[in-house]
């Protein structure tokens, strides 16, 4: 079995189900980087990315990651923001928990969320959140979705335990949430 293989059967076992994948990496870029989109997971009605191809790139903190978001909604667009932001900022990026990610854009037609914040899963259980490849150690972070006012407020030294707290999962995955961030 080859590292690919254990990575997509390990998602696929989250999942439940097998996904759809779409490449997101400009043309002849290799690795390519894909978006594995899974439906029904972790809740019926909800949409899950996993990134795919991330962690053959070698960012600063030497880890190898791959990237996934959890959202109530149908729209793709989530997990296509997620494996966007793996392609462009690759090798430039950790991609280390409490860090956020301007998107700098709005991210789906549901929500005016604009930024994430990188998080150790909360909806994998822990020993699901390393893989072991054989020829490395792959593991998982989650992107939540943030409005950008709670973007600048961690940024400017908001709590992200706090934030969290405020924040649990459940809530987390919903679009139409309102922001956290103090006023």
């Amino acid at each position: 079995m080859t590292p690919a293989d254990i990575l997509l059967n390990h998602f696929d076992r989250l999942a439940g189900s097998e996904p759809r994948f779409v490449p997101v990496s400009d043309q002849g870029a290799d690795p390519t980087i894909y978006a594995a989109i899974y439906r029904d997971f972790p809740e019926r009605g909800a949409l899950t990315g996993f990134t795919i191809g991330l962690s053959h790139f070698h960012p600063p903190s030497g880890g190898h990651r791959e990237l996934l978001i959890c959202m109530r909604d149908t729209d793709d667009r989530w997990a296509l923001a997620c494996a966007h932001l793996a392609f462009q900022l690759r090798e430039r990026c950790p991609f280390a928990c409490g860090d956020t990610i301007n998107f700098h854009a709005q991210i789906a037609e549901s929500s005016t969320m604009s930024a994430f914040l990188i998080i150790h899963p909360r909806h994998v259980s822990p020993p699901d959140t390393v893989v072991d490849l054989g020829i490395r150690q792959v593991e998982l972070v989650e992107l939540v979705p943030l409005y950008e006012e709670e973007r600048a407020w961690l940024n400017a030294g908001g709590d992200v335990k706090m934030f969290l707290s405020d924040c649990p999962k459940s809530l987390a995955m919903d679009p139409k949430r309102k922001s956290l961030a103090p006023r």
